[in-house]
């Protein structure tokens, strides 16, 4: 089968073999043309899909070892965000909030149970639904740290900056161990064109990964500080 053959089959019936046959060929045909050069939209058009079918069908399976997981240690909570983030790629957000309205409903004054369905609003970009969740939740346990990171989400979302980067340095306070709120702080600070304070944040990243020796970790706070300080330096131009 040649390669167009095989990527109707694999979207069809999604068998890893087809997927593992038809990729060399659309890359021998991507080096080709590169080579040539005279691109090809149809033959990227093609790889391209070829990709986001494989991507699709990974994340389904991901969908079900998280299941599986969650079945055999229904107390662990990172699993469950895992789950929720891999239904939200594959635009399932309202089986998510469907299963967690359900489990609050059923354990009411639960923080976790909220933790979990603010989450899955966040999931959906549903913002005005997540922080009537979020402000539940804080009523009951106000130093809740997941709760106050996504608040944090929430007045990010709403164009609040400065909010935002307050409930993050609190969370952040709450479990110092935690950096994901250290991540979001860098890229909206980044994102508000506060490249100094950007570089702060990934600075911070790097020196708690690396007096770890997580050297894997630390490579890519590396790079965003090395960028942005490439950045600040082209900002203040020569000879200042």
């Amino acid at each position: 089968m040649d390669k167009d053959e095989l990527l109707e089959r694999y979207e069809a019936i999604g068998d890893e073999s087809d997927y593992l046959a038809a990729r060399p060929l659309f890359e021998r045909d991507l080096r080709d043309q590169d080579r040539r050069g005279q691109p090809d939209p149809l033959l990227l058009r093609q790889y391209g899909y070829l990709l986001e079918c494989h991507g699709r069908l990974t994340i389904r399976r991901a969908v079900e070892q998280y299941e599986q997981a969650i079945g055999l240690d229904p107390d662990a909570d990172k699993v469950q965000y895992q789950w929720i983030s891999a239904k939200a790629s594959l635009g399932e957000q309202e089986d998510v909030i469907a299963a967690y309205r359900k489990r609050a409903a059923a354990s009411p004054g639960s923080v976790r149970e909220l933790r979990f369905l603010a989450h899955a609003y966040l999931s959906a970009r549903d913002i005005d639904a997540a922080a009537e969740v979020i402000d539940a939740g804080l009523a009951l346990a106000s130093d809740d740290w997941g709760l106050t990171a996504d608040r944090g989400e929430v007045r990010a979302a709403r164009g609040d900056a400065e909010g935002a980067l307050a409930d993050w340095r609190r969370a952040h306070e709450l479990d110092p161990e935690d950096l994901s709120t250290i991540y979001s702080s860098a890229f909206l600070l980044e994102r508000e064109g506060r490249l100094a304070e950007a570089a702060e944040a990934w600075r911070h990243i790097l020196e708690f990964s690396t007096t770890r020796g997580w050297e894997l970790t630390a490579i890519w706070p590396r790079q965003e500080l090395q960028r942005l300080q490439t950045l600040l330096a082209e900002r203040e131009g020569p000879g200042r």
